[in-house]
């Protein structure tokens, strides 16, 4: 149901059923990526064990010693996918939702390339304002409780 704002724009979603080539277009990048994450996240460790993997240091941690707001996502995930909950939540506070959401992505956009139906939404400028600060600010909550309370984690 469409909520009016005060700028006259409105925020609604809906249920549409665009052609084969149009969804290949706009969900086939993001089922490519969300898929990539997920089965990256059980391979990794095999990957490693091969020497099939190259390690890459977060510069910004590099630099400065302090871990950034996505440090620890990585191993969080791979946590995730093997079962790991509690070494998870050590690596990433937000790493085992993150990681649930990759998958419901990857299940929502493979759905939605082989049955047809996406779920188009708009939100008002308010709204993205809204949802971009809540985002950012949940992860800092997160990146200030890692750094003063979890050393041992990073």
């Amino acid at each position: 149901m469409p909520a009016s704002t005060r700028d006259g724009v409105l925020t609604s979603a809906w249920i549409e059923k665009p052609p084969l080539e149009s969804r290949l277009r706009r969900e086939g990048p993001f089922f490519v990526i969300a898929a990539g994450v997920v089965a990256m996240s059980f391979l990794l460790p095999t990957l490693q064990s091969r020497h099939a993997w190259i390690n890459i240091p977060c510069i910004f941690h590099v630099v400065t010693g302090v871990p950034c707001l996505a440090c620890g996502l990585t191993r969080s995930f791979v946590n995730t996918a093997h079962g790991n909950f509690l070494r998870a939540f050590d690596f990433h506070l937000l790493g085992p939702a993150l990681f649930v959401m990759f998958c419901g992505l990857a299940a929502y956009f493979g759905s939605s390339l082989v049955l047809g139906y996406r779920v188009r939404y708009r939100l008002s400028p308010r709204a993205r304002r809204i949802a971009s600060w809540s985002v950012l600010g949940i992860f800092l909550v997160c990146w200030g409780i890692k750094i003063a309370f979890m050393k041992g984690g990073w």
